[in-house]
C-alpha cells in the first residue's frame, strides 16, 4: 500500500512542480486501515497503518512533509527512535458519512495540500456507499472553492479482503471510479488508487475465524498473511 501511495505521490509532486523544500501538509483520511488498528489491537505505539512508512519514505527521499489531523494513531514522543509523524483523520469502525463529517471540520483548521482517503470496508449499507463518496468530494471541493485553496485527493478504491474477493467491493469500486471520471470543473484533482488489485495482498487466505481472540486471525486483510 505504502509504495502505491508513494509513487502517486512523487507524480503530483513532477505534475504540479512542487520542490523538495517546500512543506507539503498531507492528511491521511479513513478508518482503522489508516488508524493502523483493529479491534484495539496491536499495542498503541504500533497503530501506524501504512502512514510510518510513507512518512520515512518521503522524509528519506529528501521531501519536507507535515500530516495533519486531530487523531493521534501511533503517538509516541519526538524523543522515541521510532518517531514519525502521527496526525491524521483515522476513525477506526466508522462509516462514510461520520467519516466525511469530521473531516469537514478539520479542514478548516489544517488546510491540507494533500488528502489520502481511503473509506468505504466498514457497513454493509454497499448500494449508498458510492453515493456517500460522492457527497464527501462535494465537500471537499467546496472548502477548496470557498477558500481558493487548491487540494489534491488521493481517493482509494478500497481493498478487498477475503479468500475469492468480495463482489460487492469490486462493484463499489467500479461505481466510484465512474463518479470520479465524470466529475468535469473540479477545483480538487482527484487521482484514483487501485488499492484493490495494486496494493499487492495476497488473497489466498480465508477468512477469519469469528472465535478467534485477537478476532482477525485467519483471513488475510485481518491475519498473518497481510
Amino acid at each position: 500500500m505504502k509504495e502505491m501511495l508513494l509513487s502517486a505521490f512523487f507524480t503530483v509532486i513532477l505534475i504540479t512542480g512542487t520542490h523538495a523544500e517546500d512543506t507539503i501538509k498531507i492528511m491521511p483520511v479513513g478508518n482503522s486501515i489508516t488508524a493502523g488498528e483493529h479491534y484495539k489491537y496491536p499495542p498503541l505505539e504500533e497503530r501506524t497503518g501504512y502512514r510510518k512508512d510513507l512518512y520515512e519514505m518521503l522524509i528519506n527521499s529528501g521531501y519536507c512533509v507535515d500530516f495533519v489531523g486531530s487523531q493521534n494513531h501511533g503517538i509516541r514522543s519526538e524523543d522515541d527512535k521510532d518517531w514519525y509523524d502521527w496526525n491524521c483523520e483515522a476513525y477506526p469502525g466508522w462509516k462514510i458519512p461520520d467519516i466525511a463529517g469530521r473531516v469537514e471540520l478539520v479542514l478548516k483548521t489544517y488546510k491540507p495540500d494533500i488528502l489520502l482517503v481511503h473509506v468505504g470496508t466498514n457497513g454493509h449499507d454497499w448500494n449508498n456507499k458510492p453515493g456517500q463518496v460522492k457527497d464527501m468530494l462535494d465537500m471537499i471541493n467546496d472548502f477548496s472553492v470557498d477558500n481558493n485553496h487548491p487540494m489534491t485527493v488521493f481517493l482509494c478504491l478500497i481493498i478487498n479482503r477475503f479468500k475469492g474477493g468480495d463482489t460487492l467491493t469490486t462493484q463499489f469500486n467500479k461505481e466510484v471510479a465512474d463518479i470520479v471520471n465524470t466529475r468535469t470543473g473540479d477545483k480538487i484533482e482527484i487521482i484514483l488508487v487501485d488499492m484493490e488489485n495494486g496494493a499487492g495482498l495476497d488473497y489466498s487466505d480465508d477468512p477469519p475465524h469469528p472465535d478467534a481472540n485477537p478476532p482477525y486471525e485467519g483471513g488475510d486483510m485481518l491475519g498473518e498473511t497481510y
